[in-house]
């Protein structure tokens, strides 16, 4: 049951408390009992129905619906889509990654940092890897290499990715490189793209950027973008 029909079902309850609370104080006045007797008794069966919906909201509050598909880390990220992580050097995004990876989710690591380095860090040996380089040659066990330049390879890959069976996460680290190393205007375009088979196929992206390390419009705008900033 998802939260809407929590809502619905939590409301419903509370509508027939009401009536039912109202009923009985009805019948009791057919009984022969003072205003002020039926006042105490008014009063009384109110502030048993609020205690009855005050624990009936604890528990729906920690209960989980259930849902189909990776559970998501509530506190950082909502649904799917993509998500700018602010932070000076990722570190966080990883967290949030394997947090995915390990409620089920399939993933893509599109990072500046070597594979090597990040496997020995964080428990990442199901994920798949694009190391963003540009020597040429470079080559390593369990991952593609890609020039910061090939922006429409890089795009299909996640959209290959994305698109197969979906439930995927999709990390991308190496922003200001790739700014760099492309203008920010196609950086946005190559975003634009990504994020649109993203969003088609229930998936998520997660994205660190360092705003001190970007012009403050273009974080905007990449802000902009997102479902949300974390």
């Amino acid at each position: 049951m998802g939260d809407d029909e929590l809502r619905k079902a939590f409301l419903k309850g509370y509508e027939e408390g009401l009536k039912a609370a109202w009923r009985e104080i009805g019948l009791l006045t057919t009984r022969g009992y003072s205003s002020t007797e039926l006042s105490v008794m008014a009063k009384s069966k109110m502030a048993v129905l609020y205690r009855d919906v005050e624990a009936m909201a604890s528990r729906l509050a920690e209960e989980e619906p259930a849902t189909v598909g990776p559970r998501v880390p509530q506190r950082d990220i909502g649904g799917r889509g993509a998500y700018l992580v602010r932070e000076p050097r990722a570190e966080r995004i990883f967290e949030l990654f394997t947090g995915l990876l390990q409620a089920g989710a399939r993933g893509l690591c599109i990072t500046r940092i070597h594979p090597d380095d990040l496997r020995s860090r964080y428990p990442l040996k199901d994920a798949g890897f694009i190391w963003l380089s540009s020597t040429p040659g470079k080559k390593g066990k369990g991952m593609a290499v890609a020039a910061p330049s090939d922006l429409v390879d890089i795009a299909s890959a996640i959209a290959e990715f994305s698109g197969a069976g979906g439930d995927a996460v999709v990390l991308l680290e190496g922003v200001e490189y790739m700014i760099g190393q492309d203008g920010f205007a196609s950086f946005l375009r190559f975003l634009q793209k990504v994020n649109e088979k993203i969003v088609l196929n229930g998936s998520y992206l997660l994205i660190s950027a360092n705003p001190a390390a970007l012009k403050e419009q273009e974080y905007k705008l990449l802000a902009r973008e997102m479902v949300g900033e974390i």
